[in-house]
């Protein structure tokens, strides 16, 4: 078997401090993986930063939410096999990306960074992790260890036949759970548990509620329908 064709997919918003960071660990990979940064709406120069490194930018006007850049990356990257997402701020270590590629040539369509849970992670934040995680693996039937990690691969098939209706915070959770349950190979890649100075962008008013009104819309309607092959 052949070695899968990886892009990584970094959405950023606000993260010119970190990003070079995140950059430099992607470059320093065995198999260095293509690279797309798309800048969503940033005022701090995120987009220059990305263009330093030599790698693909595509740039928003205006913030428009991480959902609608996730899926604006994955409609440029789709003749890729498969797709790794990992966040601008130094959250998810370049160094553990070959973990998750490892894992979807063993077989995995879908795998799922699993932070480990530490006296680091604040105590509301292990609380929702945990209780959003339960809700998602009794939606998808099948394991959703840690639904909130943004550190994932999608394969190429996950990503076409997968439908979603999110566009912001939530669409990650909606995704893992639509493609579990419509058969894809779910597995899981450890990771650490990292925080530094950064600070989140999700708003407890505002993406909360979305979060919490996409989990209820999927608990109370059929299986989804696969997009056409």
């Amino acid at each position: 078997m052949s070695p899968l064709n990886v892009a990584a997919l970094v959405p950023a918003y606000q993260a010119a401090a970190h990003l070079g960071e995140v950059l430099l660990g992607l470059a320093a990979l065995p198999n260095r993986p293509h690279v797309l940064v798309v800048d969503d709406g940033s005022r701090d120069g995120t987009a220059e930063v990305a263009r330093q490194f030599g790698v693909q930018v595509h740039s928003f006007a205006a913030n428009r939410g991480k959902g609608h850049a996730l899926l604006a990356g994955f409609e440029q990257l789709r003749d890729f096999d498969a797709v790794v997402t990992l966040d601008a701020d130094g959250q998810h270590p370049p160094a553990f990306l070959p973990a998750f590629v490892a894992a979807a040539e063993a077989g995995a369509d879908l795998v799922l960074g699993r932070r480990e849970i530490t006296p680091d992670m604040p105590p509301a934040r292990r609380f929702a992790n945990r209780f959003s995680s339960a809700w998602c693996t009794a939606l998808a039937g099948q394991p959703i260890q840690d639904s909130q990690c943004g550190y994932r691969l999608y394969r190429r098939e996950v990503l076409r036949r997968t439908p979603v209706r999110a566009s912001r915070y939530e669409v990650e959770t909606e995704m893992a759970v639509r493609a579990a349950r419509l058969g894809f190979r779910v597995a899981h890649a450890d990771i650490p548990t990292v925080y530094g100075d950064e600070k989140s962008h999700l708003s407890p008013t505002r993406d909360v509620p979305r979060i919490v009104a996409m989990m209820l819309r999927l608990s109370f309607e059929g299986r989804p329908a696969p997009k056409e092959a």
